[in-house]
Formats: structure tokens, C-alpha cells, sequence
């Protein structure tokens, strides 16, 4: 397993949507610091790309929900029978924070699972947040603010000690974004569809750019592609607008601290 230094780790574990695909997982990333471990999202193939981080589903200390669409959200059941039911049970408490309909949407799975997914022999804190709102969890100290997509939506600002990283989750254009992202250092913003197919509800490679350079993010990376986004040359759409440092995720990739060769 890998370290957990006071600098943090953050790697993109699914950079994909619900388009089941073999390069890309559902959407998760991990953010590691102290000896805390989080995700955001738990999207198809999140658990088994966490075990290709070097972190297993019983080391997980929260999982911070953007939406509760599904492919955002698929995992959350089996980290939950894994964690009753793995060889080695679970024991670390858990925190499961998400938007508004959190609590509804809890009650619907224990109705549709019941037992198999309560927890034995640990603690789920489940917490219900709105836009905004703003939190500790371990190390970080996490705001939010409401995206353009859904009741349920939060984009998340995490933030600690001269560091901050902001993640928008599934959002369309939404002019206060970017003073909610003023100046942050890691801006992991959607880029599901390709130029010309835009909408209310999700961003092109292009509007992520723009976002990115009225917020003065120090760095972009784009997240959460279709196959169609994929095939049109996100990150040059994205160079063009934003002017600074792009990357295109791909599942697996670290994405801070940078390497010399992520841009």
C-alpha cells in the first residue's frame, strides 16, 4: 500500500461516465493526506481501481458524493456488502456525505438491500449537506456550492494548508463557479461532450477552459468523457481557452502532486 504523507495524494481512479468502457472506470477519485483517505464518487470499477492505487475498500475513511445519479453512485453498494461481508471485515469508521436527498436515498437502499449492506462491527455517519454548506473531514476543510445538473448536486472545494483542489461533478455552464474555484491550485471540471454539442447540463472541453481561466486555476483537468468528448481533441480545446497547464485524465493517472510530463 502507499504512503499517506502530509502532502496530498490525488489520483483519478475513473475518469469515465456511464458509458461502460474498458479504458475508463465510472467516475472516482481518491485524495490521500494524514493517513485520511477519501473519494469523490464511487462510479462502475471504483473499487477495483482503488486496489490499483494501492488502497482497499476497508481503508476508505469517506466517500463525498458530487450527484446521486448512478454512475456516480454504483459502488456504493458493494463498498457496503464488502465491508460486512469481506473475509477481513471492515472496522474503520465510515463518513458517506452527499446533497440534498442523501437520507431518501439511504432509506432506499437498506428497503432494497436490507441487511446484507447495514454495517457490522464498524460506524456509517451519513451527512446530508446543501449548497452551500461547508465541512471538515479529516485533514480538509471541504465547501460547497450548487452546479448546474441536478437537485442533489454539489461541486466540492477542498482545502488545507495552502492547498486547494475543486471538483465540479457533472455541471453545464454556471457564471458563479468561478468565483467559488477563485485561484484554486487542481481544477477537476467535467468535460463529457464534444464542441457543438452542448448544453444546460454538462461542459465541453472549451467551457471547462473558460471556467478555468475566469477562476485563474493554476492547473485543468478534464474529467468525465464520453467516447464522442474522447475522440475531439478535448485537451487542444481546452489549451485554447484556458491558456495555462491541461490534462486530459485518464483512469489511473496521479494528478497531484504533478509530474514533469502530465501537461
Amino acid at each position: 500500500m502507499f504512503p499517506t504523507p502530509s502532502v496530498p495524494r490525488i489520483v483519478a481512479v475513473g475518469t469515465g461516465t456511464c458509458v461502460p468502457r474498458l479504458d475508463r472506470r465510472g467516475p472516482c477519485t481518491l485524495l490521500e493526506c494524514e493517513g485520511f483517505r477519501a473519494v469523490v464518487d464511487l462510479g462502475l470499477g471504483a473499487l477495483h481501481g482503488l486496489l490499483t492505487a494501492g488502497v482497499r475498500h476497508a481503508e476508505l475513511d469517506a466517500v463525498v458524493f458530487t450527484h446521486l445519479h448512478p454512475d456516480h453512485t454504483a459502488e456504493l453498494v458493494s463498498l457496503l456488502f464488502a465491508a460486512r461481508y469481506d473475509e477481513t471485515p471492515r472496522v474503520r469508521p465510515l463518513v458517506v456525505v452527499g446533497g440534498p436527498g442523501i437520507r431518501a436515498f439511504r432509506e432506499a437502499l437498506g428497503r432494497a438491500y436490507g441487511g446484507w449492506i447495514e454495517p457490522e462491527g464498524y460506524r456509517v455517519e451519513w451527512r446530508e449537506v446543501g449548497p452551500p454548506a461547508v465541512f471538515e473531514l479529516g485533514p480538509w476543510r471541504v465547501r460547497t456550492a450548487p452546479a448546474a445538473h441536478h437537485p442533489s448536486s454539489l461541486v466540492l472545494r477542498w482545502e488545507r494548508k495552502g492547498f486547494s483542489a475543486v471538483f465540479t461533478g457533472d455541471t453545464g455552464p454556471h457564471p458563479p463557479l468561478a468565483g467559488f474555484a477563485r485561484g484554486v491550485d487542481l481544477l477537476v471540471a467535467e468535460a463529457s461532450l464534444p464542441e457543438g454539442e452542448a448544453f444546460d447540463r454538462h461542459l465541453t472541453a472549451r467551457q471547462a477552459g473558460d471556467l478555468a481561466r475566469e477562476a485563474g486555476a493554476g492547473r485543468l483537468v478534464l474529467h468525465h468523457l464520453y467516447p464522442s468528448a474522447d475522440r475531439a481533441d478535448p485537451g487542444r480545446h481546452a489549451r485554447e481557452a484556458f491558456g495555462g497547464p491541461v490534462v486530459v485524465a485518464r483512469d489511473g493517472l496521479r494528478l497531484w502532486p504533478p509530474g514533469p510530463d502530465d501537461s
